[in-house]
């Protein structure tokens, strides 16, 4: 993956395999509007959801900050027919992520950026990416201790915080 450029986790399943909300019943579209619900809960602004074929994302901003979410693409094979795309599974594993990570911000242990951190939006000269992809990226220099850091990101970033 080259630098900026953000991957959509694609995920396959059986029927009746027992994938987490494999049986919902909730329809995406209800699943979105919960999750731009608990983000307003939280003081979240510009909330926009963008679909580009099957790649979801909910962009958001918080104290200026910039954060990104995308859905990971769930296709379910079934016997003797096409695989078929299950984004309401995609954005109740979604919803159920961000409740739980802003449990912590409810009880007061992590910020609201500690909380969704490798959710912030970052500008690369590729586009934008999300700060838990740049450490990806790095994983190995980080374990190293020899960070490389793009001073465009860390830039973009205190501007979006002004």
């Amino acid at each position: 993956m080259s630098e900026g450029e953000t991957t959509v986790k694609k995920i396959y399943i059986k029927p009746k395999s027992g994938f987490p909300y494999q049986g919902t019943d909730v329809p995406f579209e209800q699943s979105v509007e919960d999750i731009k619900a608990l983000l307003r809960k939280f003081k979240c602004d510009e909330i926009l959801s963008h679909e580009a074929g099957d790649k979801i994302t909910i962009a958001f901003k918080k104290e200026g900050v910039p954060y990104i979410m995308e859905f990971p693409e769930i296709y379910e094979e079934r016997k003797n027919q096409p695989t078929r795309l299950r984004m309401d599974i995609s954005a109740r594993i979604i919803l159920n992520q961000v409740k739980a990570l802003l449990i912590d911000v409810e009880i007061g242990a992590l910020s609201f950026m500690q909380a969704m951190l490798r959710m912030v939006a970052l500008q690369s000269p590729q586009g934008i990416t999300t700060l838990g992809e740049v450490v990806e990226m790095q994983k190995d220099n980080i374990l190293r201790g020899q960070i490389e850091f793009d001073p465009t990101k860390v830039k973009a970033l205190m501007e979006a915080k002004e």
